[in-house]
């Protein structure tokens, strides 16, 4: 997964931009920025299957091709 995948969509930033900030439950991402939730599973199903993030219990955390992706696109 590359960077132009994320930046090109709307919720793909938001979502990545949350994670990047600490943000780990979806739930709340989703509240926060009042989602439709089924649109941020879907993202998030994305950047699983892209290698980016992985789930731990109930949070999602970035993987080393992840973090090198928040090194890249930063805040």
């Amino acid at each position: 997964m590359d960077e132009g995948f994320i930046l090109a969509n709307k919720f793909r930033r938001v979502i990545f931009d949350e994670l990047v900030s600490g943000e780990t439950d979806i739930k709340r991402i989703t509240k926060k920025n009042r989602m439709i939730p089924r649109v941020a599973q879907r993202v998030i199903d994305e950047f699983i299957t892209g290698g980016i993030v992985e789930k731990k219990g109930n949070t999602y955390v970035f993987t080393a091709e992840g973090k090198k992706l928040v090194e890249t696109i930063g805040k």
